[in-house]
């Protein structure tokens, strides 16, 4: 068990705490679904970029799914291998530095973008869109025509001969099998009708939040149905998965303030953790140290915004202010989307491995909000 609020004592708060030992499980959890067939596994950095964590997950053999410089910056730093480029931006300067830096794959998002690639030595795989409902939150979701990603997948007759495989992503945090099936089926078709050697599944796979996970025995069941006959090569891009439920937001109560109701006010707002007021998002709850009272409370940050909540309408018991509180499922998408927004520091980060405790990210002070600024 991990003592939380010893952590929040000895390196301040906010504070972001992973488990080691849980990110390793869920990297075995994740190789399950591929046993009997040809796939590699790429974490998707943007989910969380930390180089500490990522060398846990070369050590794992996962490859790094990057969008960006920083996020390739982050793999190297980490000892990532293989490396995979997704994204619907990329220069001529960008190209030429992946390419120097030892890109493997990349997923080529337009028939505009093609011409680029033109020679260049990696994978190519053109990300086509299936046009299926994924069934998860709107903002990601990412497989249905209208939405900016690939190409439809009809496209593809257009240039099958200037790639090696075809990439697809429906939408992220979905824990419904069947919309993976109906795009797998699709992909699979397309890749038989052409000959291609890789198909990259994308991402997406849920995890619990409120009560209910992606069925991954269901899963492993349907991929292996789908796949038994295809000789190619599968890539999966994860980073909730593997991350969310090894991440913990640790957070000092500040107050709890009677109003028109109860608002259990804390230092960390959509500053350290925006996923509540962006999509809406539902994360378990730990009292350290409470009243025993039970209480339906909003949860708040200390940002000047009245939209700057945590959580809604919980049923929780009164903090005592002083203590910390901690939410789960924190790893994806917490640090990574963290900002400076009323001229909030970024947290601190910590890893946890067993009996050793490690800071892997201090934390930001105020002064370094202004070390790039030039008067």
């Amino acid at each position: 068990m991990i003592d939380f609020q010893k952590l929040a004592n000895e390196f301040g708060t906010p504070l972001y705490v992973y488990d080691a030992e849980k990110i390793r499980k869920r990297i075995k959890k994740a190789k399950t679904v591929f046993e009997g067939l040809d796939a590699e596994i790429v974490f998707a950095l943007k989910a969380n970029n930390n180089p500490a964590l990522l060398k846990i997950m070369a050590e794992e053999e996962i490859g790094a799914d990057v969008v960006s410089r920083g996020e390739l910056l982050a793999s190297k730093m980490a000892g990532m291998k293989r490396i995979l480029w997704n994204g619907n931006g990329k220069t001529h300067e960008d190209i030429t530095h992946f390419v120097n830096q030892g890109l493997n794959i990349v997923c080529i998002d337009s028939l505009q973008e093609l011409p680029l690639w033109d020679g260049v030595n990696v994978i190519k795989l053109l990300r086509v869109n299936p046009d299926v409902d994924a069934r998860t939150h709107p903002h990601i979701s990412t497989g249905l025509r209208a939405h900016k990603f690939g190409v439809p997948i009809e496209k593809v007759s257009e240039v099958a001969d200037r790639i090696d495989g075809i990439h697809l992503h429906i939408g992220s945090q979905i824990t419904d099998v069947e919309p993976f099936f109906d795009a797998y089926s699709k992909a699979l078709d397309c890749a038989k009708q052409y000959g291609f050697k890789y198909i990259d599944l994308g991402g997406g796979w849920g995890i619990d939040y409120e009560g209910k996970e992606l069925d991954i025995e269901r899963l492993q069941k349907g991929i292996s149905g789908i796949f038994a006959g295809f000789d190619g090569k599968l890539i999966a891009e994860l980073g909730r998965f593997i991350i969310g439920p090894a991440g913990y937001l640790v957070t000092k109560v500040v107050s709890v303030k009677p109003s028109e109701k109860i608002f259990i006010v804390t230092d960390a707002g959509m500053n350290a953790l925006i996923r509540p007021v962006l999509y809406d998002a539902h994360h378990r709850i730990q009292v350290l140290a409470s009243t025993k009272k039970t209480v339906t409370a909003d949860v708040v940050g200390p940002l000047c915004e009245s939209g700057d909540i945590l959580a809604r309408g919980r049923k929780l018991e009164v903090p005592i202010p002083g203590t910390a509180i901690v939410l789960e499922n924190a790893g994806a998408y917490g640090f990574s989307m963290a900002n400076n927004y009323n001229g909030m520091p970024f947290p601190a980060e910590v890893l946890v491995d067993g009996e050793e405790v490690k800071l892997i990210r201090r934390r930001q002070s105020i002064e370094e909000l202004f070390t790039n600024v030039k008067m």
